[in-house]
């Protein structure tokens, strides 16, 4: 596992052992960061990686420009390999990590607030349909909201979808701020 692009380019992340974690294969993380780049620019942005892991999906925004991190997950150990993975990269990055379930940080609706929010929850857990809908109300405003999931599962239609997108079992659903129109009657 490795950074793709930016100026941490081709270095090595490590990686989760035995089964709990499971890594986005790089393939799928150049595939979502393509998709994230025409839609938005990272440099300065503010992102969070929820059920974060190793980590990866934070540090690649971080590689690409992002101004600050916020890593969350439930699971110290996973928490503990993001945090190893950042300062290997980088012993001064803008990182947070915060020990929660990923629904009770959503509910913070008060902020702060993120430009990007990478969801890569476990694909069997209960709720994945409703978990975009939870975010919003964390997301800044053009912000986007990139939700990774068993392509096998079908999310509901929801006014801030913008894209669903499959790469082999994987299934990248992006949702984008919905912009208020203030000149509307």
């Amino acid at each position: 596992m490795r950074i793709i692009a930016g100026r941490f380019k081709r270095r090595q992340l490590a990686s989760p052992k035995g089964d709990g974690i499971r890594p986005t294969t790089d393939r799928t993380r150049e595939a979502m960061f393509n998709v994230i780049s025409s839609r938005m620019d990272l440099n300065g942005a503010s992102v969070a990686d929820l059920y974060c892991g190793s980590g990866s999906l934070g540090l690649e925004a971080y590689s690409r420009g992002a101004a600050r991190v916020e890593f969350v997950d439930r699971d110290a150990k996973a928490l503990a390999l993001a945090r190893t993975n950042a300062l290997a990269l980088d012993e001064h990055a803008p990182c947070r990590f915060v020990k929660m379930d990923v629904r009770a940080w959503a509910s913070h609706a008060h902020g702060p607030y993120y430009d990007l929010i990478l969801a890569d929850p476990p694909y069997h857990s209960e709720g994945i349909p409703t978990l975009a809908e939870a975010l919003l109300p964390r997301l800044s405003e053009g912000g986007l909201i990139i939700l990774e999931h068993d392509r096998s599962l079908r999310l509901p239609d929801h006014p801030a979808l913008a894209e669903r997108r499959t790469y082999g079992k994987t299934g990248v659903a992006i949702y984008h701020h919905p912009v208020v129109d203030e000149q509307a009657p």
